[in-house]
């Protein structure tokens, strides 16, 4: 029975394809079943795709800033090849200053635990770093593009400036982590956030910083100085000095101690032109002629009565 059983498995063999199904089946040049194999380099080296490319989903803003976003929701901050920092002939970048000057303080960031207790909270348009080139001019800033945690930055790009925008892992800026309940949308809001209000576009501050400057320059328009409002305070005469020679504040009188000549005078206002003083005195002349007319008229009358 068991030697039947092999005869049959013999004979139930199938036959060999045709030539033209077997060319049909044949894999493609740089497939091995399912698995895409590397190209090669002119030296013969295979080359293979960067961790960025095989885990990382890139988004590029209008400032040419780049987000790449982790299949688990972590971003890593730079800046896309088609930066004008980073185009052939740009200026040399000079230095990068990370934001440190209040309560966002990016250099004193400390990251503790599972949560990441600590991290300092960014909104899309928060500055995160400023380049300067030797080209000179303002800074540039770099913004956060996103709501997130700052978890670390990039702090040799302080003393190598220049790999800013670097391939190798070494050009990144910072790395940011989103809320949970956002991480599975960041790249959509990005994307929106830029539509709707372009980060190529500048910020109230900087669209004021750079009116003023363009207004100091030659052939700007000239603007008055700005003055502050402890400033316009100290302007102001103290009602209580001027009339009594006394301020119960002493030296910590918000207002300026002036001699009682200096005081607000309290004359009406001058009609048609005429100084207060000369048209107190016009008044007074008008009604001691009213008041003679009226009188002589007033005798008059009586004789007349009479």
């Amino acid at each position: 029975a068991y030697t039947l059983l092999l005869m049959c498995d013999v004979e139930s063999e199938p036959e060999p394809a045709p030539a033209a199904a077997a060319a049909d089946c044949e894999e493609a040049p740089g497939d091995v079943g399912t698995t895409r194999l590397p190209g090669l380099s002119p030296d013969g080296w295979p080359i293979y795709p960067s961790v960025t490319e095989r885990y990382f989903t890139t988004y590029v803003t209008s400032n040419h800033q780049a987000l790449h976003v982790h299949s688990n929701g972590i971003c890593l901050l730079g800046l896309a090849p088609s930066h004008p920092l980073l185009a052939p002939g740009a200026a040399r970048i000079t230095g990068v200053a990370f934001r440190d000057h209040d309560a966002k303080n990016l250099l004193a960031n400390e990251v503790r635990g599972k949560r990441k207790s600590g991290a300092v909270f960014v909104l899309p348009r928060d500055l995160v770093a400023s380049v300067t080139t030797e080209a000179g001019g303002d800074p540039l800033p770099l913004w956060a593009c996103v709501r997130a945690n700052v978890i670390e930055v990039n702090r040799r790009l302080i003393e190598e400036p220049e790999l800013l925008g670097s391939a190798g892992g070494r050009g990144w800026l910072a790395v940011l982590m989103p809320k949970m309940a956002e991480k599975g949308s960041i790249g959509a809001a990005l994307l929106e956030l830029d539509r709707t209000a372009p980060l190529r576009d500048p910020t109230g501050n900087h669209k004021r910083r750079r009116d003023q400057q363009d207004a100091s320059a030659p052939g700007g328009d000239e603007q008055q100085p700005r003055v502050s409002r402890k400033a316009a305070r100290r302007a102001r005469v103290c009602w209580d000095f001027a009339e009594t020679g006394t301020c119960k504040f002493a030296d910590k009188c918000r207002f300026r101690h002036a001699a009682p000549s200096e005081a607000p005078s309290e004359a009406a206002p001058s009609v048609g032109g005429a100084e207060p003083s000369g048209g107190a005195e016009a008044g007074e002349a008008a009604d001691a002629g009213d008041g003679g007319e009226s009188g002589g008229v007033g005798s008059g009358g009586a004789e007349g009565g009479c």
